[in-house]
């Protein structure tokens, strides 16, 4: 483990950021109080193309050996790719939201995906080339080294499947689909 996820496209994918808030009201001012936890993941669901029985075979292996919630995979979005060079320019400690990038580093714009260690980002603010700071979402999964290049290439987070139960389905056409919902493995 991790299982590297077969090379068969997908159909169709949303995703999103859970995160932990909790929201007090008072039923007499209706003022509130609102409470951040550090818990942040990313969730997902995944539909895969019509696959015929001899592409099906790879994605059947790779659920059944994932033995349900146990096992964990890389998986990243296909669309999202960029060709930013970035590196950081100085140690930062977990769960931070910005980082120090060095003077070589080109300019990214927000909403761009990349993967640092075995974890998925998405830079939430424009950042200028040379050196300066990258704000992102979520938080670091772990602390960071200097001199660490982000990969803006087709990133890729560590996730595990929501459910111990995924099933398929095959049509009288002998085609075979796949669905399934995955949270990314903290």
């Amino acid at each position: 483990m991790p299982l590297s996820f077969p090379n068969v496209g997908i159909q169709n994918m949303s995703m999103r950021l859970k995160r932990v808030v909790a929201v007090a009201e008072s039923p007499f001012t209706l003022d509130t109080q609102v409470y951040t936890h550090q818990g942040a993941r990313w969730e997902a669901e995944v539909a895969l193309p019509p696959l015929t029985y001899a592409e099906a075979r790879s994605v059947e292996a790779f659920i059944i050996g994932l033995k349900g919630r146990e096992g964990t995979f890389t998986f990243g979005n296909p669309l999202h790719t960029d060709t930013a060079n970035v590196t950081t320019s100085g140690t930062t400690a977990i769960r931070a939201e910005t980082l120090t990038t060095s003077g070589g580093s080109t300019a990214v714009s927000a909403g761009t995906y990349f993967q640092l260690g075995s974890y998925l980002y998405l830079v939430t603010a424009d950042k200028s080339s040379g050196a300066g700071t990258l704000e992102f979402q979520p938080p670091l999964r772990e602390a960071i080294a200097t001199g660490q290049a982000l990969d803006f290439t087709q990133p890729k987070s560590l996730w595990r499947m929501a459910s111990n139960e995924v099933s398929w389905s095959t049509n009288e056409a002998s085609l075979q689909g796949f669905s399934f919902a995955m949270v990314e493995a903290l």
